[in-house]
């Protein structure tokens, strides 16, 4: 396993328990409904850390072709 992708597991980790804590806020918080906020606030927390994750691997990965496609056309 190559060190971004190690990263990458490791801050979606991060993450995770980040939403669950945040889920716990909603859930101590919530006047009515206390489980469907839970799942609201974390599951917000949750999708929006992740896709900022796999956003930032995917610029990532486009910048490493970019820069491998230059190395190879300059030594052709």
């Amino acid at each position: 396993m190559n060190r971004t992708l190690y990263s990458m597991i490791c801050m979606m980790a991060i993450i995770a328990l980040v939403a669950l804590l945040w889920g716990t806020v909603g859930y101590v918080y919530a006047d009515t409904h206390p489980l469907r906020r839970a799942a609201f606030v974390g599951g917000g927390v949750l999708i929006v850390g992740w896709l900022l994750v796999l956003v930032a691997a995917g610029i990532k990965i486009s910048r490493l072709k970019a820069r491998r496609r230059e190395s190879n056309s300059d030594s052709d």
